[in-house]
């Protein structure tokens, strides 16, 4: 149970807002927003170094790998990001109507909404450097890192990424109840909790099985439609799988993950060099969530759904944003909250329900993410060998059959 720890505390916070948010004193309603508002904005200031470090330590980790498996690896990474997030986006696009999430019904919602919930204050911080330019810079000196660096420059990397990761670990994340429920607040104080959380469990449902989809076609196509294979594949990572669905974290899961890509491959420095390298920048269960996760606010908050033109610029940011991303719960939508305001129009109750949807859904998220790790392992294998590159040592095969 300790594993679901974040999970069950937010569990608890709606149902606990639902049933007695009503009476509670709007001035501690207000507190509890400031509070939430107050660490939004400190961690967006905090943003661009957080996406640097993760960014340049991820790249620049490549240095003393081949450059071909380099660009290899990279080029497969993106492409199935890109891949499985178009398939979140088509996913919401022609089931979420289906399931009652129509912008004409949000607006008939909220067109009786009290005086909204406001902040006690704001804390006005510096733009010292936007997001974007921070994405920019991290993937230029990242990828000099990988190509021209030497291990002194991986290691400032590491120490870096070590020091925004301990931080977000150890003083963000056991915050976030508090970060969500001042959101919740001002949800239910605006519109109504009951009404926004009761129609989510059809969208839940929709992410799920489009993510099992998806994993069960990528280890189609990497078994090379194989039937007896892919069930031997799945039968070897199932127990990655279990351990990811509870701890909600990929790295957490990454002893497993590889001890199943080793099997599966039969090719361990394919395995060992695949996995640690894709642990953190390869997810298929955040490219179908997260499509799916914004058209859902969206609808739900009275907005049309993204255009596709405009979905292929927010794609553009989210394959770059994906290299930043931190190894805790909800890492990913972190990274995406600045993006989403600033250029696709959410507000921050908008921002506060997709981060408290997208925590609830993470096990499942991550469970396909390491799932579909195990998949590219076995993908990666069959195009090094198709290439001869990357083959290991038959002295390594021999030592390890004994």
């Amino acid at each position: 149970m300790k594993e679901f720890g974040l999970i069950i505390k937010l569990v608890l916070s709606i149902v606990f807002i639902m049933l007695f948010g009503d009476g509670i004193p709007e001035w501690m309603q207000r507190a509890f927003f400031t509070l939430s508002i107050f660490m939004k904005e400190t961690l967006i200031f905090c943003m661009p170094l957080i996406v640097f470090a993760f960014i340049f330590s991820c790249l620049s980790s490549f240095q003393k790998k081949a450059p071909l498996l380099i660009v290899m690896i990279l080029s497969f990474v993106v492409a199935s990001n890109f891949l499985f997030t178009q398939v979140g986006y088509l996913s919401g696009d022609i089931g979420l109507p289906y399931l009652g999430y129509h912008a004409a019904n949000a607006v008939q919602q909220t067109a009786s909404t009290l005086p909204q919930l406001t902040p006690f204050f704001t804390v006005p911080y510096p733009r010292l450097i936007s997001t974007d330019i921070a994405l920019l810079v991290g993937t230029l000196a990242g990828l000099y890192g990988a190509f021209w660096g030497n291990d002194r420059l991986v290691a400032w990397g590491d120490v870096l990424k070590n020091k925004v990761q301990g931080a977000l670990t150890k003083v963000f994340i056991p915050l976030v109840p508090l970060y969500v429920i001042g959101f919740l607040l001002k949800i239910h104080h605006d519109e109504s909790l009951v009404e926004m959380f009761t129609g989510y469990g059809p969208m839940i449902g929709l992410i799920v099985v489009m993510q099992v989809i998806s994993m069960l076609f990528f280890y189609f196509k990497a078994n090379l439609g194989n039937i007896k294979h892919v069930k031997n594949s799945l039968k070897n990572v199932f127990p990655s799988g279990l351990v990811a669905m509870s701890t909600m974290s990929s790295a957490a899961t990454l002893p497993l993950t590889l001890e199943a890509a080793e099997k599966n491959t039969k090719n361990k420095a394919v395995a060992q060099f695949v996995i640690p390298a894709t642990v953190n920048i390869h997810h298929v269960g955040d490219s179908v969530a997260v499509p799916l996760l914004i058209a859902a606010v969206y609808a739900i908050n009275g907005f049309d759904p993204m255009s596709y033109s405009t979905f292929l610029l927010f794609s553009m940011y989210y394959m770059v944003a994906k290299f930043a991303v931190a190894s805790v719960p909800g890492g990913e939508i972190i990274v995406l909250l600045p993006i989403l305001e600033s250029h696709f129009g959410f507000t921050d109750s908008m921002c506060g329900l997709i981060t408290t949807l997208y925590i609830l859904c993470d096990p499942f998220i991550t469970t396909t993410n390491v799932l579909s790790n195990g998949a590219l392992a076995i993908l990666m294998d069959k195009v090094c060998g198709r290439i001869k590159a990357f083959k290991e040592p038959k002295s390594a095969v021999q030592d390890a059959s004994l």
